[in-house]
């Protein structure tokens, strides 16, 4: 039987211990720069524009969630060319889930189109993060 090369795609696992991470959505494994699947972080300081609020919570939740190893199944490609993904680690079965469910992250529902609700009503109704009462807008 043979694949299809979108199957073949959906397919594709990567594998890496304790991977660098450059934000709240963001990391590096197996050579890829492997953006969470639906999950959408606060934007670190770029330049003369300052970090949004718990930016920096998000990276570190994230450092957090992955210092073990880390597999992720690719979903498809953004328009930068990265990797995008569902993650896995030793932490936690479901990274990008994770994330969201911390309050640090909010679901990125143009793309998820809901698969995360769940996670995201958690961290609402738990007031984390940027739900938090009093929480800084983003």
């Amino acid at each position: 039987m043979l694949l299809t090369a979108a199957a073949a795609a959906a397919a594709t696992l990567i594998a890496c211990n304790a991977p660098p991470v450059h934000d709240g959505d963001t990391l590096r494994c197996a050579g890829e720069r492997v953006r969470l699947f639906g999950v959408d972080a606060p934007e670190l300081r770029r330049g003369k524009t300052p970090a949004q609020p718990f930016s920096n919570e998000a990276r570190l939740e994230l450092e957090r969630l992955t210092r073990g190893r880390v597999a992720c199944r690719f979903v498809d490609r953004d328009r930068y060319g990265r990797f995008v993904g569902t993650c896995w680690s030793n932490a936690s079965p479901d990274v990008n889930a994770a994330m969201i469910r911390s309050g640090f992250t909010t679901e990125y529902r143009r793309y998820s189109k809901g698969q995360y609700a769940k996670a995201e009503a958690e961290a609402k109704t738990a007031r984390r993060g940027v739900w938090a009462s009093g929480a800084p807008a983003r």
